[in-house]
């Protein structure tokens, strides 16, 4: 399967002239071994080449405007996925929130009487050993969690059954159990390994990315063959035109969302017409827990625990197996500066 050695994170402050501070960011992984290609696996630029393309290419755009119109005006300014774009359209959230004195999450049309939703431990297991990965879901399900996803995709069945089983008897009956595969099968195999965990006696609450990110028939296939719900797109980043071919063809029952609030707004409106949950996929600093709370189509936000929540002031908290919005104005998840200086090397390329 895939695992990396390195975490590379941008991270931006716009300030107003009133004195207010929006906070930005993005990130890439790298220096691992991948699989399969993904957006997000790439090492960023120096940071002396971010510098130069902010001032030539965004600050202008930025210096002098108003950060509730420069929001309004996102799409067109700063669109697309990664880098300084997305860490921009994340600060702009943030001052816009604070602007309006609301908490991100209201500020998106969520209620103020409601700050959690319902998050699942998700393991990224698949490199651990055994005794490793036991003790991982055992934590999830100590924390509350009544939800976990296994990593699964091994050419050899017994290995991913092994883990299944031992999972199973970490967290006990009453947590749900989904895998992820991570593209790693076609239709056929699929159907395969599904049928035979199932007959093994492993319940299972959906399958997410069993298949190659383009295979859109063979998911409609999948999802009329197999019982368990079959999830996506992880893969299909920021591309709703991709996304909404899924769902015309009948290949997704749930849909997933994971970069950033612009793009869980747009899959949310198609979750909606199509009449699917939405599952909000791992995002920096467990961000998107703000459109998790406010979007109404959000089933459930995932939990990966990643070293990253090292780095906010006052990270995400999860309760009892959910996620809990921060209340402050604004997204609430300004970086320590202690842990910024800490981890920051402004000199070095990745």
């Amino acid at each position: 399967m895939c695992h990396f050695n390195a975490m590379d994170i941008l991270v931006l402050c716009l300030k107003t002239e009133q004195g207010r501070s929006g906070w930005g960011f993005t990130q890439t992984t790298s220096k691992g071994s991948f699989t399969n290609s993904a957006p997000w696996v790439s090492p960023l630029p120096s940071l002396a080449q971010i510098q130069r393309d902010f001032a030539s290419n965004f600050w202008p755009r930025l210096q002098g405007k108003n950060p509730v119109v420069l929001k309004m005006q996102r799409p067109n300014l700063f669109s697309g996925y990664g880098g300084i774009k997305q860490a921009i359209r994340i600060a702009l959230w943030d001052l816009s929130a604070q602007i309006a004195e609301m908490p991100l999450y209201q500020f998106l049309g969520g209620s103020a009487d409601s700050n959690r939703v319902r998050a699942y431990g998700s393991g990224v297991d698949f490199p651990l050993p055994e005794e490793d990965a036991i003790d991982l879901f055992r934590g999830f399900a100590r924390r509350g969690f009544t939800a976990v996803k296994v990593k699964v995709g091994s050419p050899d069945v017994m290995r991913d059954l092994r883990r299944l089983q031992v999972v199973r008897e970490a967290v006990g009956d009453r947590v749900e159990i989904a895998i992820d595969a991570n593209e790693a099968w076609t239709c056929e195999k699929a159907i395969e390994r599904i049928q035979f965990f199932e007959k093994e006696g492993i319940r299972l609450a959906y399958v997410e990315d069993p298949l190659p990110r383009t295979d859109v028939e063979g998911f409609a296939r999948l999802t009329k063959e197999v019982e368990p719900d079959i999830v996506g797109q992880d893969y299909v980043v920021d591309d709703p035109v991709q996304v909404r071919r899924f769902m015309e063809h009948k290949s997704l029952d749930r849909l997933r969302a994971s970069t950033d609030i612009d793009e869980a707004q747009a899959y949310a409106e198609i979750a909606a017409e199509f009449g699917v949950p939405l599952i909000i996929g791992n995002t920096l600093f467990e961000f998107c827990v703000h459109a998790a709370v406010a979007l109404p189509q959000t089933e459930r936000i995932e939990f990966s625990d990643v070293g990253w929540n090292v780095l906010p002031r006052c990270p995400v908290r999860f309760e009892n197996g959910y996620a809990i919005a921060p209340a402050q104005p604004g997204h609430g998840l300004d970086p320590d500066p202690e842990q910024l200086k800490r981890y920051s090397q402004p000199d070095v390329a990745s």
